[in-house]
């Protein structure tokens, strides 16, 4: 059975990949909000 609150030190994977996976959001979206900065800037 699962329980609602597994410890920590029973999935350190998941916990890694979920790590990731926010960091990779967070590159993206600054990455995207500067290209578009970038994209305003040299059209004004």
């Amino acid at each position: 059975m699962h329980t609602l609150a597994p410890p920590l030190k029973e999935h350190p994977v998941e916990i890694f990949f979920s790590a990731l996976l926010v960091l990779v959001c967070v590159g993206v979206l600054a990455f995207a909000g500067l290209t578009v900065k970038k994209l305003f800037q040299g059209q004004r």
